[in-house]
């Protein structure tokens, strides 16, 4: 790396404007406009990076919060979006992040390149290496017996039986020919024992199927079953040794948070395992050309499309998504190896058009990227006008981890774990909470002391966890920040987590949440953030989720996902995150009912269902209302004719009649009978105050229980009881008069008190 505090320190006398309180006249209102930034731009696509802000979304922010020749920071800039948005905005921009990797990425986004001058080398070293790649890659057509080039070849795992030793390809018995899906569960097909892969020993990995490419024959591609030459051809392959340089840096359990025993199973012990020994060839041959470049930044350009196309070129490249799955090191069962020159050739052309397009914006902006971390910025104090930065969230991804194979190639040093602002789930002796809570705010404490006062610094997070969140909010608060508004960042394309996240599958949040956080000018006021108690939270977020549901939501927005960002977004405005999604996910069922996976108010009709589809919840209430609208019923009477309909259902839930009915229908308490509600008494289910006080006593008969973290003082515990007496929750009240010091209340109060509960015990006792 070059002297970096030279060059930062040259930057910024070059383009900061000195900060001086006397003639300063800034003045910007908080953005306060949700942003949604799609991925399918050159820019976005020229590399990948596990967490990555499309930069038109930030161009808003930064035109909103600078003027045009403004300095702008970012310091955890990963791939280098800020700086993209900033040299398309025309303001300039330094970049610093903690990775080797991400400086690789963010720099080559962020620095110029002559493109005649980078197509002609990528000509030069495709011409140079053809004949190496000729033998890689060459096969024969099927249908006319000349040469033909492999486009990419399947790789199955194969497994030992279990009961018979037999060898199993998974390709073989547990791929649908037809649907391309892979059963969970399989047989051996010599003693027909059933299996699924965690039951049995890993032996190899083989080639299966090659999809091909002939220049004579119409259509040109075609497929066949991997022949008994080109399975020849691997093992010679396999057999010679690579007479380039490539890296052998070790991936061992004990160094990396992401090892898994599926790595050691596989026999994946060090960086060039990733990669079938074709693959690894083929890469090397080509950093070994792209490192003979004499121009610097056609060779760092050219390392740059190599490094984006990694991922697809390994082993990790599942079969039959065509990609990796983001922020993970996982080798998938089947894999598709890749012809590593047609995809480099593929990313080179698209980091020519990124570049292209980036060209004008040179001319009248630059940014700088610096290695280091981002809690000792070797940089004056007041020189930015602005930060819009994403940090880690916690242990949701794991950077040096994702960023080792890229680091391994690049042969200039490695992240810096001990400094990596995550929360490792597995070595937990190293990157603690605490840890990362002291890295966040050493973190927010330098983005404080570097930025002018009176400005702004945009914060991107992304977490459903509340300590995580709590840590972020204790970090701007410690460093001096004043949070004034909460955007939404949706990034359009969600995640494969993200999606899941959305069909109710798992816990994760899938849109960004953007802190907009001021630096106070010297001399004024900051404007704290209040905080309340998780219990407080509680009946907020109940509260909140009913008016949200009132307001009849899309259906993608019903979701334990979709109701988690609302519920996120009234906490922070609030100033304190006291709940996490799993917790939310906990109480949702206290207060409202789920339908298929999606969220409604007690009362609420759901409609739409199919009446003859009792497998799914809106289908049976859809049955249960026809049958209801034409005469109400008891449960015994309804109990046949469900069972009747639902037997081809097979095993289900038992209760699952009752808690349809008691969520959906009105049962009249004289005769028992179950009928379609009224819309009075739909709103009755639904009533927003009746569900807080439900969320208030639950709080209640949790301090009784011992379960709640505080004691509240005296005075709200009399509060307390007198709302238990109101609603007509006796045992409580007289349980909550134990706990209050009659030293404590006023004695009038106290006197009310004791009468309240000399009621209540007569009321109990009935």
């Amino acid at each position: 790396m070059p002297d970096q505090p030279t060059e930062l320190a040259a930057f910024i006398a070059a383009h900061a404007h000195p900060y001086d309180p006397a003639t300063d006249t800034y003045r910007r209102a908080p953005f306060a406009q949700p942003v949604k930034a799609g991925k399918n731009t050159a820019i976005y696509n020229a590399h990948s990076y596990h967490t990555k802000v499309p930069p038109q979304g930030i161009v808003p922010y930064i035109e909103h919060y600078t003027e045009p020749g403004d300095l702008i920071l970012d310091s955890f800039c990963g791939s280098g979006m800020t700086g993209v948005a900033a040299l398309m905005s025309g303001r300039y921009a330094i970049l610093n992040d903690l990775s080797p990797a991400a400086v690789h990425i963010a720099r080559n986004y962020c620095t110029p390149v002559d493109v005649a001058a980078l197509r002609a080398e990528f000509e030069r070293i495709k011409a140079a290496a053809k004949e190496e790649f000729d033998w890689l890659y060459g096969t024969t057509c099927d249908r006319c017996g000349g040469p033909a080039t492999i486009q990419y070849t399947i790789w199955s795992d194969v497994f030992e039986c279990g009961r018979c030793g037999s060898e199993l390809v998974l390709w073989d018995v547990a791929v649908d020919g037809e649907s391309g899906k892979v059963r969970e569960e399989f047989e051996c097909q010599t003693c027909g024992a059933s299996w699924r892969k965690p039951q049995l020993r890993w032996l190899k990995s083989v080639p299966v199927a090659t999809n091909y490419e002939c220049p004579r024959c119409k259509p040109r591609r075609a497929a066949h079953v991997t022949t008994e030459s080109e399975k020849r051809q691997v093992v010679e392959i396999e057999a010679e040794p690579i007479p380039y340089w490539y890296p052998i840096t070790h991936f061992l359990e004990q160094d990396w948070e992401m090892w898994r025993g599926g790595h050691g199973g596989m026999g994946i012990g060090s960086v060039a395992s990733f990669f079938t020994a074709r693959n690894l060839r083929a890469f090397a041959c080509l950093w070994h050309h792209v490192s003979g470049v004499s121009d610097g930044e056609v060779s760092s350009h050219l390392k740059a499309a190599l490094t984006a196309i990694m991922g697809v070129g390994s082993r990790r490249n599942r079969w039959p998504q065509q990609q990796t799955i983001s922020g993970t090191l996982y080798v998938p069962s089947i894999s598709l190896e890749m012809h590593v020159a047609k995809q480099f050739e593929r990313r080179t052309e698209t980091w020519i058009r990124a570049a292209e397009s980036l060209a004008p914006a040179f001319r009248r902006s630059l940014a700088l990227v610096a290695w280091g971390s981002a809690t000792s910025l070797p940089i004056p104090g007041d020189a930015f006008d602005y930060i819009f930065t994403d940090p880690p969230f916690g242990s949701n991804i794991f950077y040096a981890d994702c960023n080792l194979i890229w680091e391994a190639w690049l042969n200039e040093g490695f992240t810096d774990q001990s400094q990596e602002a995550v929360v490792h789930v597995k070595h937990r002796q190293r990157n603690t909470l605490p840890e990362y809570a002291r890295l966040m705010a050493d973190s927010f404490r330098e983005m404080y002391r570097v930025l002018k006062p009176g400005r702004w610094a945009s914060v991107v997070f992304h977490n459903s966890d509340d300590r995580i969140w709590e840590t972020i909010l204790e970090a701007a608060r410690y460093a001096g920040f004043e949070m004034a508004e909460i955007n939404a960042f949706d990034k359009e394309q969600l995640s494969f987590k993200g999606i899941r996240g959305q069909k109710g599958l798992e816990r994760v949040t899938n849109k960004d949440i953007v802190l907009n956080l001021r630096k106070p000018k010297p001399g004024e006021q900051t404007t704290a953030n209040g905080k309340s108690y998780a219990d407080e939270a509680e009946r907020h977020v109940v509260e909140a989720t009913a008016a949200f549901l009132e307001a009849g939501p899309d259906p993608r927005e019903r979701t334990l996902q979709g109701l988690w960002n609302h519920a996120l977004f009234n906490m922070l405005r609030d100033g304190s995150v006291q709940i996490s999604m799993a917790q939310v996910g906990e109480m949702l069922p206290h207060y409202f009912k789920e339908v298929d996976g999606r969220w409604y108010l007690r009362g609420e009709a759901v409609i739409g269902g199919n009446a003859f589809d009792l497998k799914t919840d809106m289908g049976a209430i859809t049955w249960l209302t026809q049958v209801l609208s034409n005469e109400s019923q008891t449960t015994g009477e309804l109990i046949p004719r469900w069972q009747a309909e639902t037997a081809h259902l097979g095993a289900s839930d038992a209760g699952r009649l009752d808690r349809l009915l008691q969520q959906n229908f009105w049962q009249d308490q004289r005769t028992g009978r179950w009928r379609v509600p009224t819309a009075a008494e739909r709103d009755k289910m639904s009533n927003r105050q009746s569900l807080a006080d439900e969320a208030h006593l639950r709080v209640i008969r949790r301090f009784l229980a011992g379960d709640l973290d505080r004691r509240p003082n005296d005075w709200e515990l009399s509060e307390w009881l007198r709302f238990c007496y109101r609603r007509e929750a006796y045992t409580e009240a007289v349980a909550l008069f134990q706990h209050i010091q009659p030293d404590q209340v006023e004695p009038e109060r106290y006197k009310e008190l004791k009468k309240i509960v000399a009621v209540c015990r007569m009321k109990t006792r009935r």
